[in-house]
């Protein structure tokens, strides 16, 4: 096991390791149901695609992507990421992954979710923290609501996926929100 980097009842994040970048992990890139929300997905994901995403964006200063795993058994079900993040602006895109779909409807994508945003204000001293969720992922939006993101805006017909174009639903939290949201026990 890799030590948790930040600890939650159902799941912790942890460094990404190049181990992680199975056959497993490369099986959810490439999994229609797993991706249908997600802007990749499109194209085929190699091996080479994997090792070449991971070694970009570990290496970034303005990217920090951490494995979310599961507590019960130590199992990697998903990544989430701040990225990039502009540093001036103290402001982060936020994204996730919960590739293993076994674990879906859980409460774990929104705690991971929850840990992740909560690293980005206090440790990394972001103001605020963005996301886009595409409509129809109706799960997704509820999840992030329950951290304390609400909608700012939507980006009309920007994402074809199945032959279908949708909407990207841009969501925002600032930190006071989430340091409200925690206060209340959230």
């Amino acid at each position: 096991m890799v030590p948790p980097f930040r600890m939650g009842e159902l799941v912790y994040l942890r460094p990404l390791e190049r181990e992680d970048l199975n056959d497993r992990y490369l099986g959810w890139l490439n999994d229609p149901e797993v991706t249908r929300f997600m802007e990749t997905g499109i194209f085929p994901t190699t091996r080479e695609d994997l090792v070449r995403f991971w070694e970009t964006v570990t290496a970034s200063p303005n990217d920090v992507i951490l494995a979310v795993a599961d507590v019960e058994d130590d199992v990697h079900i998903g990544n989430v990421k701040l990225g990039p993040i502009h540093w001036v602006h103290r402001v982060a895109e936020f994204g996730i992954m919960i590739g293993d779909k076994a674990r879906w409807g859980r409460g774990r994508g929104t705690e991971a979710t929850r840990l992740m945003v909560e690293y980005g204000f206090e440790e990394l001293n972001l103001r605020k923290i963005t996301l886009g969720v595409l409509e129809g992922n109706a799960a997704a939006q509820r999840s992030y609501e329950k951290v304390g993101f609400v909608v700012e805006g939507r980006q009309r017909a920007q994402v074809v996926r199945g032959g279908r174009t949708l909407d990207r639903i841009v969501m925002g939290l600032l930190r006071e929100e989430g340091e409200r949201e925690r206060a209340r026990g959230l």
